[in-house]
């Protein structure tokens, strides 16, 4: 046995007992540390490695920021492995990865809407196990070492070419088309804005306190400034505005990493995908309730986008 997946075996260490993640490039593995594993007629042995990555940058940013967090599914080609295995008994709720690959017709890549990424995120951190073997060397090395492991290993969730006589891949890629199916054909323009029909949160309703929403939680915020938002779209016409909106508010009641987004009102209809940005529709859903507002931009189009600063801007286009 290569002494690399022998080392990789005796460190691993379940996700929730990990204090520290290192910044240095090198290859990662993953076990399956729970009960059940969602793959029909399957159970992972205790050190079985279920997935072998490698990382150019550090551990940190790639298992610790990207692999479980919540909303980095459409980066993470493990999450969007568990998520299809988790689709159903997790009731995870796939969308487009972004604007632009459903716009260019790049249906394979999906991530979930924010409680699923929440359910798949939590499930991950009970369940896998994490090892990791510090290698300072050239890409062109790093992905060498990849290959070889894999190669000797065969870990079940390696899907891609390094794995070619994987058994399990057919099934996991046949439940990855499903998401990705359903993503994509979940996309429709209505009057209203284009968005995943399927999901629950897109339906307009009145909320009076965000604190514990884990729906149209960022409504409140909107609604306060409405008066601000208003009097920038009048004063759109003549130049750019912006509206300061409070940082504190946002992370009071939810948990991104950003909270940017771009919106667009064509004629007083939304006219971009905001699937994949519950903040935006939450502003939208604010906007479209107000007759006055829609009224006024009628014969218009008018961009919303809020920065890292939290400053959203009105452009007249």
């Amino acid at each position: 046995m290569n002494p690399i997946i022998t080392s990789l075996k005796h460190n691993s260490c379940p996700y929730k007992q990990i204090r520290k993640f290192s910044d240095e490039p090198g290859i990662y593995a993953f076990f399956f540390t729970g009960k059940e594993f969602p793959l029909a007629d399957y159970s992972p042995q205790k050190d079985e490695i279920i997935y072998i990555g490698k990382t150019e940058s550090s551990q940190a940013s790639r298992d610790e920021k990207t692999h479980f967090t919540s909303g980095k599914t459409g980066s993470s080609t493990t999450r969007r492995s568990l998520g299809a295995l988790l689709k159903d008994r997790l009731s995870l709720v796939p969308i487009p990865r972004n604007d632009k690959d459903f716009d260019a017709g790049r249906k394979s890549f999906f991530k979930f809407d924010e409680p699923s990424e929440d359910k798949l995120t939590k499930w991950m951190k009970d369940n896998l196990g994490l090892a990791f073997y510090e290698y300072d060397q050239p890409p062109s090395e790093i992905d060498r070492l990849e290959t070889e492991l894999i190669a000797e290993e065969k870990p079940l969730l390696n899907i891609d070419s390094k794995n070619p006589d994987n058994p399990h891949a057919r099934i996991i890629k046949a439940a990855r088309k499903v998401c990705a199916d359903e993503a994509n054909k979940a996309m429709v323009k209505t009057d209203a804005f284009q968005v995943p029909n399927s999901n629950q949160i897109l339906t307009f309703k009145a909320n009076t306190m965000s604190a514990g929403k884990t729906t149209h939680k960022y409504e409140d915020i909107f609604k306060n400034a409405l008066s601000q938002i208003e009097n920038a779209i009048d004063e759109s016409v003549k130049h750019k505005q912006s509206v300061q909106l409070s940082k504190e508010d946002f992370k009071h009641v939810g948990g991104r990493d950003s909270y940017s987004f771009n919106l667009v009102f064509l004629n007083g209809i939304v006219d971009n995908n905001i699937g994949g940005s519950a903040v935006s529709r939450d502003l939208a859903r604010i906007l479209d309730q107000n007759s006055n507002i829609v009224k006024k931009m009628k014969g218009r189009c008018i961009k919303f986008n809020m920065d890292k600063g939290f400053i959203l801007w009105v452009t007249n286009k």
